[in-house]
């Protein structure tokens, strides 16, 4: 895990283009998905407050096995890259985890448990967002990131909230800013 968020880091701390660059790509993919036939269901109606606590509860629960794994003196990306890159940092996670969602679990996984059923889906869509997270992590945190989309996808069958995913997605991944 140190590796994987060394490399994510080192991505980062080469500037501001590459922060631009998920920013444009996240972008991107939200306008096309929300550009889709179908998808305003899925985000129509007041989130649930209980749904929103289970995926910020989701959020935190998917740190603790890579914060357990590492002693008292490891680091963060925070430490690499400084609290001025906090706000960028944040603001592009808010971003991805929100176009990941709202197109894998708003958008393809509905589709998909209509054609399959909700367990087919859940495991489609798991191994999507596994794959697109490869050229990020590498095909090594391929596993993890497979368990992490199933967590994800049963997430939204149980709430049947897109919302408490992307907050879900965004507490994991905001957590890397202070835990390796």
């Amino acid at each position: 895990m140190l590796t994987l968020s060394l490399v994510r880091a080192a991505a980062l701390h080469l500037g501001t283009a590459d922060i631009l660059a998920g920013s444009v790509f996240a972008a991107a993919l939200l306008a096309l998905t929300l550009a889709l036939p179908g998808v305003g269901w899925a985000l129509t109606g007041k989130p649930r407050l209980p749904a929103l606590a289970l995926g910020i509860a989701t959020g935190a629960a998917l740190l603790l096995p890579g914060a357990s794994m590492h002693g008292p003196g490891a680091t963060g990306l925070g430490t690499f890259l400084g609290p001025g890159q906090l706000p960028g940092w944040a603001a592009l996670i808010a971003l991805v985890s929100a176009a990941e969602e709202i197109t894998l679990r708003g958008w393809l996984q509905p589709l998909a448990r209509q054609a399959f059923g909700p367990g087919a889906a859940i495991i489609a869509v798991a191994a999507l967002f596994a794959a697109i997270h490869a050229g990020t992590y590498g095909w090594i945190a391929l596993p993890l990131d497979f368990g992490v989309g199933v967590l994800l996808g049963c997430l939204r069958e149980y709430t049947r909230s897109v919302a408490a995913c992307g907050l879900a997605h965004f507490v994991a991944d905001i957590g890397h800013w202070w835990l390796p």
